[in-house]
């Protein structure tokens, strides 16, 4: 389902959130968007358990890493004195530095969480030319990128192109970092060059093709704004304002601040 709506319905959806997110310093908040999101991404998205682990994998870890390291290396946010939890020679945890750590590690996760509803259910394509057709970003800037990303799988087909011809040449293939940093000068050249030479057939084609000589163009695909897409923006609105609702009215909603 989330890979039928509108990339600009989901960017509009998540926007809100993310801002919340930002601002918000207390741990709850943070932890009822992953539990929440994380879940809805599965299954509307149609993931497995799994693959979406292995994504969000290294950004557990990296929130994992602030709650590891924050009551360490923070006392007490405002300055205040917070009481020591455990000491380990010159290492001293205070409550006040688990607080925070936990708060600035799901916070990333939740962020994270949030994103991760976005890019995995969202063609880059297809966000192109949703952010040209219905928020009226100019084609020239659109399907110029659209150009650019298209680029990056053409490169990678160009360096297995570029090792096979060395192997069959009988240059060395070792796997040591100096023969790796040798390997990646012997690269560049075909590489640059291939590159140059993509970009100008690119540049013919857009050229042969009136591309900027009109202020409007029309489109192939088409990215519509449908019922659907509304619903879905409305209903995570109404998720969101509940989930903080909620979190206010049981006194678990912290100040916000910017940069804490």
């Amino acid at each position: 389902m989330l890979q039928r709506l509108n990339p600009v319905s989901k960017l509009l959806a998540i926007t809100p959130a993310i801002g919340l997110l930002m601002l918000v310093t207390d741990p709850y908040t943070p932890l009822a968007f992953v539990v929440v999101c994380a879940p809805m991404t599965v299954l509307l998205g149609r993931f497995s358990p799994i693959k979406y682990l292995s994504v969000a994998a290294p950004l557990v870890a990296l929130a994992a890493s602030f709650v590891f390291v924050y009551p360490f290396v923070v006392s007490s946010p405002d300055g205040a004195s917070s009481a020591v939890l455990a000491s380990f020679g010159p290492l001293v945890v205070r409550e006040a530095g688990v607080r925070v750590g936990a708060a600035t590690g799901l916070r990333i996760l939740a962020l994270s969480v949030l994103s991760l509803l976005f890019v995995l259910t969202t063609d880059t394509e297809s966000f192109l030319r949703a952010l040209v057709q219905n928020l009226g970003l100019p084609y020239r800037i659109g399907y110029s990128a659209m150009a650019v990303f298209r680029f990056a799988p053409m490169m990678r087909s160009d360096v297995e192109t570029v090792r096979a011809a060395h192997t069959v040449r009988g240059a060395p293939d070792p796997d040591g970092l100096r023969d790796r940093l040798q390997r990646a000068s012997r690269y560049a050249i075909p590489l640059f060059v291939n590159a140059i030479r993509r970009a100008e057939r690119t540049a013919l084609a857009m050229d042969a093709r009136a591309f900027g000589a009109y202020a409007e163009r029309t489109h192939y695909h088409k990215q519509s704004v449908t019922g659907t897409d509304v619903a879905f923006v409305v209903l995570f609105w109404t998720l969101s304002v509940g989930i903080v609702g909620t979190l206010w009215y049981i006194g678990a909603l912290g100040t916000l601040a910017i940069l804490r």
